[in-house]
């Protein structure tokens, strides 16, 4: 007796089922060529800086060491510190968005004190509203 090659067959379902994983790929976007990059980023566009800014700097610093004295809580005022010389950092850069940025962040900080009296946050809320005030005139009168 001779021995025969086995023929394999492929069922009716299993190539229906290939066609069906073949076709769902191509349709989800599964490539099956190489990758290409069709668009490439745009790059971030120029803070505007504006270099009289930096004038504000040392009166935050002054408002943050007045906090510091005043504060009883230790992570509050530690918050506050690094906000206030966060946007002092901005203001001596001379960075239009990131001082705003930064004062927003200070603003939100002091917004909930807790159990903390507002005496406490004051001189820095004060020192805040100055800095504001100025970087408006300031911006305003650079154009």
């Amino acid at each position: 007796m001779k021995h025969l090659p086995q023929k394999r067959t492929v069922s009716v379902g299993s190539a229906f089922y290939a066609i069906v994983c073949f076709v769902a790929m191509v349709g989800c976007g599964e490539p099956t060529g190489p990758r290409t990059i069709c668009c490439t980023p745009k790059p971030p566009e120029p803070e505007h800086i504006v270099t009289e800014l930096a004038v504000l700097a040392p009166e935050l610093h002054d408002a943050a060491d007045v906090f510091a004295q005043a504060v009883t809580r230790p992570l509050l005022r530690t918050q506050a510190v690094l906000a206030v010389d966060g946007l002092a950092d901005q203001l001596l850069a001379g960075k239009v968005v990131g001082s705003r940025a930064a004062l927003h962040q200070a603003r939100l900080i002091l917004a909930d004190p807790d159990d903390v009296s507002a005496i406490e946050v004051d001189p820095v809320n004060l020192a805040l509203d100055y800095v504001e005030r100025r970087m408006n005139e300031i911006l305003n009168s650079s154009g």
